[in-house]
């Protein structure tokens, strides 16, 4: 305190130093606070003008392209939007400002190398605005929540815009047709091979199922000619039976079978099945020097009525060493128990012998 209560000059530039210091600080938290209020969202439009944008199949030629877009952000971490952007006292202006520069920095960093990185053709940028606008979003939105400490609720491409008036264009999109007429004669060509290959395989397997039919045809005829040859052959051997009076088939084989007394070796034929009331028997009978059968117990029953089996008819069947006489034959006792014996010099005959 000066003389006379008076302040010194010192102490009166100490006072000012301390309001404005003060006021500085007031407004400070007044600006971070108005940014603070903004947690419902903000949208910060972004216009980046034309930059120069090359596609691998003309490096040496740039494609002016312009984008547009927006991004809507809120901050919702006061504490560390307070902590990351203390040094700076923003305004909303000032704020957004530094926010636009930085996101155009990113967009034009991801459009430029979308050709080469994301294989879309310069040409075809205008078209693909959904894909370009998936790439920016996941490569900005990281970095600018850190960077800003803010919460980005969206972000879009709008619009991107390729001037089609502009010499680069002009000339890749002549190579571009180069390349494109180019890929349509190679794939012209390609399908002719296709098709080409298509069609000797069709023409191979129509040889081939045309071949097969000819051999089933004559798989078939084959079956057909020797189904008729069997059929020939069998019934030359059941008229054979019939003019034997035999109603049953020869036999084809007689192995194992003792030769019958006095006899050589005969054709057996099959005889039909047996009653189930009857003793189950197959008898080999010989009649007239041959030998005829098997013959169940119901045929041989008819042959004695017949008169075609006497007890003096030679008999075989398997088990027995050798043929013997029917009469000497336990089991066939039953046979010639009622049956009449022939007439004295009249020896019994099978018809057609």
């Amino acid at each position: 305190m000066g003389l006379f209560g008076f302040k010194s000059k010192k102490e009166v530039e100490e006072e000012k130093r301390k309001a404005a210091a003060e006021a500085a600080r007031r407004v400070e938290e007044n600006n971070l606070t108005n940014l603070t209020n903004l947690s419902t969202g903000s949208q910060v439009n972004i216009a980046i003008p034309y930059f120069d944008v090359f596609d691998p199949r003309l490096t040496d030629t740039g494609v002016p392209v312009a984008v547009h877009g927006s991004i809507v952000y809120a901050i919702e971490d006061l504490d560390m939007f307070h902590s990351i952007n203390k040094r700076e006292a923003y305004s909303d202006e000032t704020f957004q400002n530094k926010l636009r520069g930085t996101v155009t920095k990113f967009v034009k960093s991801v459009v430029s190398n979308a050709p080469s990185d994301a294989n879309i053709p310069v040409v075809q940028l205008e078209r693909k605005v959904l894909e370009i606008s998936n790439l920016v979003e996941s490569y900005i939105v990281p970095k600018v929540e850190a960077l800003f400490g803010i919460k980005v609720r969206s972000f879009d491409i709008t619009a991107i815009n390729v001037d089609k008036d502009s010499r680069g264009y002009r000339e890749l999109k002549a190579v571009t047709a180069d390349i494109e007429q180019s890929n349509i004669l190679s794939q012209k060509s390609l399908n002719d091979d296709i098709n080409r290959m298509n069609l000797e395989h069709q023409r191979e397997t129509m040889r081939i199922q045309r071949e097969e039919m000819q051999r089933a045809s004559r798989l078939q005829t084959e079956q057909t000619f020797l189904g008729a040859h069997q059929a020939n052959l069998n019934a030359k051997v059941v008229n054979n039976a019939s003019d034997n009076g035999l109603n049953a088939f020869r036999a084809t084989s007689t192995m194992g079978m003792p030769q019958m007394p006095g006899t050589g070796m005969g054709m057996p034929s099959m005889g039909a099945p047996s009653m189930q009331s009857e003793p189950i028997v197959q008898y080999m009978v010989g009649v007239n020097g041959q030998q005829a059968g098997p013959f169940n117990w119901q045929q041989m029953k008819q042959l004695v009525q017949q008169g075609q089996l006497t007890v003096q008819s030679y008999v075989w069947k398997q088990g027995m060493p050798q043929w013997a006489l029917a009469g000497q034959v336990m089991e066939l006792q039953p046979l010639f128990a009622s049956a009449m014996p022939p007439m004295p010099g009249m020896p019994p005959q099978m018809p057609g012998f």
